[in-house]
């Protein structure tokens, strides 16, 4: 029940990589000057260096602006870098929850704790292995399906 609703409620959750899904990673020339921001701790400067993938941001922007879909982005950088995600997506008129994790076997632990989130969006099918069936292996250049 909620906001004194008397039909049963369960929130819809999901969660999105960051990393190959809402963007990809500097290729070439521009993999050196990121590297070099990453070094030099300037967050905001290293994420302008990806490439931002903009069917997924639609599909994210979508899902948490008119559908209400509680979405989660989830990170492998580091820690620091997911302030400068959430103000990146914040830019896009994307307000959502940003959580860091050192590696993708932290984030497993964590999703078998939470039961709450019902899909999670990768990139790459060793996230999609590891992750299990609520794992989505989605196209930087695709929309998703909500």
């Amino acid at each position: 029940m909620e906001k004194n609703d008397l039909f049963s409620f369960t929130s819809k959750s999901q969660a999105t990589m960051f990393e190959g899904v809402l963007a990809s990673p500097p290729e070439g020339i521009a993999k050196v000057k990121a590297n070099y921001f990453l070094r030099s701790e300037k967050w905001d400067q290293y994420l302008r260096m990806w490439e931002p993938n903009t069917l997924p941001i639609k599909s994210l922007s979508d899902a948490v602006n008119r559908l209400g879909i509680g979405t989660e982005v989830y990170t492998l950088l580091p820690p620091q870098v997911a302030d400068a995600i959430d103000r990146w997506l914040i830019k896009k008129g994307i307000s959502t929850n940003v959580v860091a994790y050192q590696d993708i076997k932290e984030l497993v632990y964590d999703l078998n704790i939470n039961r709450g989130i019902t899909k999670v969006y990768v990139a790459d099918q060793e996230h999609y292995k590891m992750i299990g069936f609520r794992a989505t292996v989605v196209s930087p250049k695709t929309a998703w399906t909500v």
